[in-house]
């Protein structure tokens, strides 16, 4: 029993060090007061890039049209992202 609980603390700080450490979140943005119709579920970075600086480093910049335009941040164009968006966000 001991040895399980050893391996269950293990994988729980795994866990937790992946969650903080994890570059990306996924979040649903909508753009203006029409959602989800208007907008989308994303893989984005946790750090909010500028729309410059996220083109600058050949990620795909997440625009919608609201009331204005509005930039919702910086979405990763990399295998991972494109898998995640194909296989669970539908788009």
């Amino acid at each position: 029993m001991k040895k399980f609980s050893i391996i269950a603390s293990s994988v729980i700080v795994i866990l937790v060090l992946l969650y903080i450490f994890n570059p990306y979140k996924v979040e649903t943005v909508c753009f203006g007061d029409v959602c989800p119709q208007n907008g989308g579920t994303y893989l984005l970075y946790k750090h909010d890039y500028t729309e410059k600086e996220c083109t600058d480093m050949g990620a795909q910049p997440i625009v919608g049209i609201g009331w204005t335009r509005v930039y919702a941040g910086c979405s990763p164009d990399t295998s991972l992202a494109r898998f995640i968006k194909s296989t669970f966000l539908h788009e």
